[in-house]
């Protein structure tokens, strides 16, 4: 058990709330500004949200990604702690993260009168010999609690990654494309018609983009994705 004060986890300082980050760390976190409205993918030299090149070529088949920081450092550091040494301290950091993010987002579309929000939440699964191995998901460990702060129903069991596969973050596009085929599969009918995927980082897209085309063959219409970081390179 943690008792406060305690210290910041990337410069150590001490921190007297329930972040886990000093103000100064929290704030010098690179955030998103301005990104693709379809994609989520950060954008340069542009002043407002539009279509990123990849997507005016070809729409991938989520409708839209919300992401609150850019997967940098100390963004992958952070990522790291989470998935590989077993801190759920990150994925409350994570959560609080998004959740800001999130609120902000549907603040704005309530003041232009479009709040439509998600009717379920799904994090990315894991497969089963990968959960063990973890002890956790880091996607449901992040969802869990902005479903309960957005009240918004989650479902975990929905999904079913039913094939192994090597780690996507140590392959290329077209291998990740090619690892994931056939790896998930609808566990459950689904009768909501708009439905978001949450997950800890965005980098291709391919894991995403693989679960929106499952979901909209079922008969799912739209497809979110809400994640704490997206990678700028998505080819």
């Amino acid at each position: 058990m943690r008792f406060f004060p305690f210290c910041c986890v990337l410069c150590d300082a001490q921190v007297t709330g329930a972040t886990s980050l000093c103000q100064p760390c929290l704030e010098d976190l690179p955030r998103i500004k301005i990104c693709c409205y379809q994609c989520g993918l950060p954008l340069k030299n542009t002043q407002e949200a539009s279509l990123c090149g990849q997507c005016q070529q070809s729409l991938p088949p989520i409708d839209y990604l919300i992401s609150s920081l850019h997967y940098a450092y100390p963004v992958d550091y952070l990522v790291s702690q989470l998935k590989f040494q077993g801190d759920l301290t990150y994925a409350k950091i994570f959560s609080q993260l998004l959740l800001t993010t999130l609120q902000t987002h549907y603040r704005e579309k309530e003041r232009e009168r479009h709040p439509e929000r998600p009717e379920i939440m799904i994090p990315v699964p894991l497969h089963k010999k990968r959960s063990r191995q973890r002890g956790f998901n880091q996607a449901f460990e992040i969802a869990y609690p902005i479903a309960k702060a957005l009240n918004i129903p989650i479902s975990a069991n929905t999904i079913k990654r039913i094939k192994y596969t090597e780690a996507q973050s140590l392959l290329s596009a077209s291998e990740r494309r090619k690892n994931l085929h056939n790896s998930f599969v609808l566990s459950k009918p689904i009768s909501a018609e708009h439905i978001v995927l949450v997950d800890d980082v965005v980098t291709t897209g391919t894991t995403v983009y693989a679960l929106a085309t499952l979901l909209k063959k079922s008969g799912v219409k739209k497809v979110g994705v809400w994640a704490v970081a997206r990678a700028t390179i998505s080819k």
